[in-house]
């Protein structure tokens, strides 16, 4: 019987191994991946019996620490602790360090202090021996039994279950495992055919969308640089229509100032007119003075002794006289004061004409360039459209050319039975590819072209820069000489004072004229 138990246990042993061995080959194929990433933390490759039988926690029922006796001869026994891993029908034994190495890691190391199979075994919770809550297990192959020492009553209850459980295997079920084991191995190979054919699919997939994904790529950079282009032209649009804003404005300010000084010339010829009549009712009465001072002169040689008499009325009439005198003299340098402002005035309006007549020309050139500038514009935006047109065209082309290959290509594949009806699927396809080079050949010498338009838009721009810049210098030019009018606004109150008309001289702003 011990015979017959130890060969069924041998026979048991390896079954269990070429099962093992199968399973191995089962899960290398769809866990292979995960178990050399793990493996390769640690810094060492494993076979492929090691991943399958120390993968994880495959097979392990129980484990913990406990005390294990070890006798020797004529000897006291002594107690180590160990760490003890139940797999299967095997109950492994370490240090007690490879507790936290097997709990980080959740593997079995291949180098174990030794091993202790459990099939056909008898385990019992013994007495003490030393210490409590013992463990015996005994076989008729073992010299002596192995005493087993757990730390609590719990701990022993549960070690004893799983080593009860472990020592039931049996013959019958390592037949049912290898079956099982044959089945897994089958669904394994239908399944990595399975996946080749998926990987082959999602390889021409992935192909095709990336492809897909450049065209798309491509089209949008040509997208936001027609969208860049677009901005930058009515961006400059925009310039020019606030120049041209600010070139009327500054042309309705100067005629504005115009029709002040044409009012202010208009109210200086009044005022001079006016002095102009005063003086001629005062030369009358200088005349009218100057007959009676004769007659009184005659008179006063004719009537001598009269004369002293009449000597008060002969100084007061030349009081009057010297009044009269100082009152012409000051009335004509008034009036050498007016006619000077009336020609400082004349300059001016000369003067405001000539920029008036400078700014009209210079508008005109400004919207001369605008024209040029806005036909530029329509120009580069029909040729952009063409060429997005022709872009939309060739691709449709393209879809058009890809299926007469795709026609040729099945057409080709057909028995030479059908040569007549490939004939007439051959022929217009190679027409629409004939049709497809040609207008790809067209496209190309539009392509040659186009840095002759883009030149042609660069240099408008240029031109259109230098024309504002020429503008700018001249105008400020022209406001040199309007900053003199200021100390002139001074001599006009002085000649309001002196005159005390009526009409009073309107007073001009040097801030208006500023403006222009």
């Amino acid at each position: 019987m011990r015979s017959g138990e130890f060969c069924e246990v041998f026979h048991f042993s390896t079954s269990l191994t070429r099962g093992r061995r199968k399973l191995a080959d089962v899960f290398d194929s769809s866990d292979d991946a995960e178990q050399q990433g793990a493996f390769d933390n640690q810094g060492y490759m494993p076979n492929r019996l090691e991943l399958a039988m120390y993968s994880s926690t495959f097979g392990v029922q129980h484990y913990g620490i406990m005390l294990k006796q070890n006798k020797r001869k004529n000897r006291t026994a002594k107690w180590n602790k160990r760490f003890f891993i139940l797999k299967e029908c095997f109950l492994v034994y370490y240090k007690a360090s490879e507790k936290k190495i097997f709990e980080k890691t959740r593997r079995m190391s291949l180098h174990p202090k030794g091993i202790v199979p459990l099939v056909g075994c008898s385990v019992v919770a013994g007495q003490d021996h030393g210490h409590k809550n013992c463990l015996l297990i005994t076989h008729t192959q073992f010299k002596s039994a192995i005493i087993v020492c757990a730390p609590d009553s719990k701990t022993q209850e549960s070690w004893l279950t799983a080593l009860r459980d472990a020592t039931k295997i049996s013959y019958k079920n390592t037949t049912s495992w290898e079956k099982l084991v044959n089945e897994l191995e089958s669904r394994g190979v239908l399944l990595s055919e399975e996946k080749k054919m998926y990987e082959e699919k999602l390889l021409a997939e992935s192909q095709a969308r990336q492809e897909e994904h450049s065209r798309y790529l491509c089209l949008e950079r040509a997208k936001d640089e027609l969208e860049k282009e677009r901005e930058r032209l009515i961006r400059m649009t925009k310039k020019l229509k606030d120049d041209l804003q600010s070139v009327k404005n500054e042309l309705k300010i100067t005629n504005e100032t115009k029709r002040t000084l044409e009012q202010e010339k208009i109210s200086l010829n009044a005022k001079t007119e006016h002095l102009v009549s005063n003086m001629q009712s005062l030369n009358l009465e200088k005349s009218k003075i100057e007959e009676q001072v004769s007659t009184i002169i005659r008179e006063r040689e004719k009537f001598l002794l009269e004369n002293q008499n009449l000597s008060t009325v002969t100084c007061q009439l030349k009081n009057r006289l010297m009044e009269i005198e100082t009152k012409t003299n000051c009335i004509l340098v008034e009036k050498e004061r007016v006619e000077a402002m009336l020609r400082l005035n004349e300059k001016k309006t000369i003067d405001l004409e000539k920029e008036r007549e400078y700014y009209n020309s210079q508008t005109m050139e400004l919207l001369n360039s605008l024209k040029e500038v806005s036909e530029q514009r329509d120009i580069t935006e029909a040729e952009l459209k063409d060429e997005v047109m022709a872009r939309i065209g060739a691709e449709k082309q393209l879809q058009a050319a890809e299926k007469a290959l795709e026609h040729l290509e099945t057409a080709l594949k057909l028995t030479g039975a059908q040569m007549s009806e490939l004939q007439e699927h051959i022929m217009p396809d190679v027409h629409k590819l004939r049709e497809f080079f040609e207008q790809c050949a067209e496209i190309s010498k539009m392509d040659a072209n186009r840095p002759i338009i883009m030149r042609n838009a660069i240099h408008a721009r240029r031109s259109l820069r230098r024309s504002k810049t020429r503008v700018r210098g001249s105008f400020r030019r022209k406001l040199a000489p309007l900053n003199t009018l200021q100390s002139l606004t001074t001599t006009e109150c002085s000649v309001a004072e002196v005159i005390n008309s009526e009409e009073p001289i309107a007073k001009i702003e040097p801030n208006s004229l500023m403006h222009l």
